[in-house]
């Protein structure tokens, strides 16, 4: 939300919005709850789009929308709220309908650690979010996924008292199955923690699609001809820009305006190596540029 006090301004609003058109509701909901941006309200079929118009009628710089329940369900973050016969509530876990059960494969090369808290993550969220209707399937359902996701179904343990330790500097180490985690258990009786960290993905190491093309860049450069030189120059644009136009001043045999292009009229039959430019340093200030290029 761009600078650190976008929320807090956000968040003072939304309270200060909300008395207000609690205050003067046409028909007050029986139950109002909000986190952040999505709102959960209680009213009577009846009052719904009237509630709605009132709450978009107290500001011109917020406009709400609206999802009723269907089939006596509603989603709410990421729980689903279901109306029983009674009318009284119960709760869930919501996934989206594109939701696939794709976790961290139990198979990959991570530590077992890691690997562990998919399935503890998945169990937590069940017991704080689903009611003791539902809590027995819901935790049917996650054993099922893991399963398929090859990972291990977590098992509660006694904790009993910790052994005393001294806190030192935690260590940050590759995973190498066999290799750091031994290493992790001989740091661990030395009282230092051990974090690891799994190996690079294809993705980092491939350029990202909208990052800077190397000859975008201001900054210093050298042009390579056969002869054994080498012409270096600097320019306050892109350095594809200034090879074109060395490029053009040797066709058009302009050699007052570049010395590659008084070189190659002076020695002809020189080939300067346009199709490999070497970028020495990049710079956007003038001074540090001058002397990048006088020291080149």
């Amino acid at each position: 939300m761009g600078s650190p006090v976008s929320p807090v301004v956000a968040d003072i609003f939304m309270e200060d919005f909300e008395q207000k058109a609690l205050d003067t509701a046409p028909a007050k909901p029986k139950m109002y709850k909000r986190y952040v941006d999505d709102t959960f309200a209680v009213l009577p079929n009846d009052k719904v789009s009237a509630f709605l118009d009132h709450l978009n009628s107290i500001s011109s710089n917020i406009k709400f929308t609206m999802e009723l329940e269907a089939n006596n369900k509603l989603a709410f973050l990421d729980v689903l709220i279901l109306r029983n016969p009674d009318n009284t509530l119960g709760h869930t876990v919501y996934r989206k309908p594109t939701h696939t059960d794709k976790y961290l494969n139990g198979s990959s090369h991570h530590h077992p650690s890691q690997l562990a808290t998919v399935g503890k993550s998945l169990f937590q969220r069940a017991r704080k979010i689903c009611d003791e209707n539902h809590i027995a399937g819901e935790l049917q359902h996650v054993k099922r996924v893991l399963q398929r996701n090859q990972l291990k179904t977590p098992h509660q343990r006694h904790k009993g008292p910790k052994p005393p330790s001294v806190e030192r500097c935690p260590a940050t180490l590759p995973y190498i199955k066999g290799v750091t985690d031994r290493i992790g258990h001989i740091l661990r009786r030395a009282s230092i923690k051990t974090y690891f960290k799994p190996h690079k993905k294809i993705t980092q190491f491939l350029r990202p699609v909208k990052c800077n093309i190397p000859l975008q860049d201001a900054g210093v450069y050298k042009l390579d001809c056969e002869c054994g030189l080498s012409y270096i120059g600097q320019t306050k644009r892109s350095i594809k820009t200034r090879v074109k136009e060395h490029i053009a001043d040797m066709k058009h045999t302009r050699s007052t305006k570049s010395a590659i292009s008084e070189h190659t009229l002076d020695k002809p039959n020189h080939y300067i190596r346009f199709d490999n430019p070497q970028i020495l340093a990049k710079e956007n200030r003038f001074i540090p540029r001058m002397m990048r290029e006088a020291l080149k």
